[in-house]
């Protein structure tokens, strides 16, 4: 019989070190709830092919990896979350699970998440049935929904026709491992591109944590064309922007679902859709009349998110795990 290992986080307590609950509660918040039911889609999904399954719960960063190493030795296939294979080097065995920008959906692949994926470059290629898978995610602007929580939609202080940058938690290791661009290097070039164009330019920050954000709003405030917003609706910022600029953040994903064209500094899922820049004023401007078309980023969308899986959808973990299954 074959055998598969699942690390299964806690979701009642945070991914990094901290305190433990005695008592496991629920999950502590709607994307780790998420999260939660995939893991049991995979359980179940497994389970149902005959497979032995060993669930292994505890706080994630009491997964050590030696023990990973040495457990999967046991096994046919290891499952482990949010970890690249280069970072977290488990076997040749392992497959790492993530969720992605959109939550209902989430990555399984041997190399890890994000740019690191193995199944890119996800080509826009047009598709029956891509058109209203968009038009099903851009429900999600009318229904004020991300990844974290958004205030009420509410006009922004600001005229439509902005520029509009998006922030990242600087030690994150969406920076930490897929860009060589800094944020506050991307912050830099794109405010002194705004003032040179004497365009207004709305700097978003990261909802998550804002003691990270001190060192991004003192530059935008800085600025005579910057303006520091963030308690702020992602959707209500990105609807009146002309043009996006990030480093390679999810809102990457989002911001298609208003059409809108982003310029990145970094490696993101989308580098080969959005308009990848080096940072420099010169090369932002190199770019000023190229945009990506609605038609693209719906063809993208639906492509991409073919190779993920639902959580509450079966046949979508058949479609990306039915390999494994049949070795």
């Amino acid at each position: 019989m074959a055998r598969v290992l699942i690390a299964r986080p806690r979701l009642d307590c945070s991914f990094k070190i901290g305190t433990v609950p005695d008592i496991e509660g629920p999950p502590s918040n709607g994307v780790l709830a998420l999260f939660g039911r995939f893991i049991d889609g995979l359980e179940t999904y497994f389970s149902g092919h005959g497979w032995e399954v060993t669930s292994d719960k505890r706080p994630l960063w009491q997964f050590e990896l030696a023990d990973m190493q040495r457990a999967a030795q046991s096994y046919d296939l290891v499952f482990f979350p949010h970890k690249l294979a280069r970072q977290f080097p488990i076997g040749q065995n392992a497959l790492f699970y993530k969720t992605t920008a959109i939550p209902e959906f989430l990555t399984v692949d041997p190399q890890g998440w994000g740019a690191s994926l193995s199944f890119l470059p996800v080509k826009p290629a047009p598709a029956t049935g891509a058109l209203a898978f968009y038009q099903r995610l851009q429900e999600r602007i009318r229904e004020n929904s991300s990844v974290f929580q958004q205030p009420v939609q509410v006009p922004v202080p600001c005229d439509d026709g902005y520029l509009l940058f998006i922030c990242q938690l600087p030690h994150d290791e969406t920076i930490q491992f897929h860009s060589t661009v800094t944020v506050e290097q991307a912050l830099a070039v794109v405010v002194a591109y705004a003032e040179k164009k004497q365009q207004r330019l709305l700097v978003k920050g990261h909802p998550a944590n804002r003691k990270a954000m001190v060192r991004f709003r003192e530059m935008a405030e800085a600025s005579d064309t910057a303006q520091w917003i963030e308690d702020a609706s992602i959707h209500t910022c990105l609807a009146g922007a002309s043009r996006v600029f990030m480093v390679n953040s999810g809102v990457g994903f989002e911001a298609m679902l208003h059409g809108k064209t982003v310029v990145h500094f970094g490696d993101a899922e989308y580098s080969n859709v959005h308009l990848r820049c080096e940072p420099s004023v010169e090369a932002i401007g190199a770019l000023e009349n190229q945009s990506v078309s609605q038609e693209e980023m719906a063809s993208f969308l639906y492509q991409f998110f073919q190779k993920t899986i639902r959580y509450d959808d079966m046949e979508s973990y058949h479609t990306v795990l039915g390999k494994y299954v049949g070795a």
